[in-house]
């Protein structure tokens, strides 16, 4: 009887103890089942907040990309455009610089010249001719009459172009020394020994000097320069032609066959110089050196 009333206190505190883990238990299941349809709708609402959230910044940075893009090809397209106008003014620039150079250099020319002149602009060719003639800016208004020389400064050498052979009120027609029409009294400027250059028809081919004396063929030199000889009127002495690029003496001819080169490249020549007179100071000092 004894140890069945000590046992009993210990069941009965037992037992509370149970019944309080029990009831401890059951209230944290229940308050735990209690928040978890809320901690799932705030789960998937989130989710779904931070998808639109991003689709959202997709599209404003995909719009602000295409804008931004539009932008930069405006602005490409507004710095080509300003490209080409500098490109444009680069070259006109370079142009008139080139322009200014040309004119300078002939203005030094026309006044270290020993006779006077009148500058003119070749404004065309004229291809009925084969383009062996062409057509300056200066007419019989401006003092150009026919058979009058023209010259041409070029690299810093002086010249023959060739004559005035058709002259109109505002214009005039020149025919170049190489065309085969063209015989120019002409004379060795070292050895001094006299000839006729005759055109080929070609600025690309050479020009002859005949009549040239077989006695000069041993102080005939290859680069000799040859000038006019002044011995026609149509052109001053000492204008410079060409220049000595072969010599033929042939057993069938009495005198010598020079090949010349002329001093001028006709296809660079823009200005030439149409020869009026001598200058009255020249003659002056001419007679004053004597």
């Amino acid at each position: 009887m004894a140890a069945r009333e000590r046992r009993a206190p210990r069941r009965a505190i037992g037992s509370a103890l149970f019944m309080a883990v029990s009831l401890i238990t059951l209230v944290v299941s229940t308050r735990s089942l209690a928040g978890m349809p809320e901690r799932v709708g705030l789960s998937v609402l989130s989710f779904v907040q931070r998808g639109f959230d991003s689709v959202g910044t997709f599209v404003s940075d995909t719009v602000n990309s295409i804008a931004e893009l539009r932008r930069l090809e405006k602005n490409y397209d507004d710095l080509l455009a300003r490209l080409e106008t500098l490109s444009t003014v680069e070259r006109s620039y370079t142009d008139l610089k080139r322009e200014n150079e040309r004119l300078r250099e002939q203005l030094g020319f026309k006044n270290d010249s020993a006779y006077v002149a009148i500058s003119a602009k070749i404004i065309a060719r004229d291809p009925e001719n084969l383009y062996s003639t062409f057509v300056l800016d200066k007419g019989s208004t401006n003092g150009i009459a026919k058979n009058q020389a023209v010259v041409a400064y070029q690299d810093g050498a002086e010249g023959l172009v060739g004559r005035v052979i058709e002259v109109g009120r505002t214009s005039c027609v020149v025919s170049p020394i190489y065309d085969s029409s063209a015989y120019v009294a002409v004379k060795l400027e070292r050895s001094r020994y006299d000839g006729i250059a005759v055109g080929s028809g070609s600025d690309e081919a050479p020009i002859i000097v005949r009549y040239v004396k077989k006695r000069a063929k041993d102080e005939i030199q290859y680069g000799d320069l040859v000038v006019t000889s002044g011995m026609q009127s149509l052109y001053p002495p000492g204008i410079g032609v060409g220049r000595v690029t072969m010599m033929r003496d042939l057993d069938y001819l009495t005198s010598l066959e020079l090949d010349m080169e002329p001093l001028i490249d006709f296809g660079r020549i823009e200005y030439v110089f149409v020869v009026q007179q001598n200058r009255p100071d020249s003659a002056g000092s001419a007679e004053s050196d004597r």
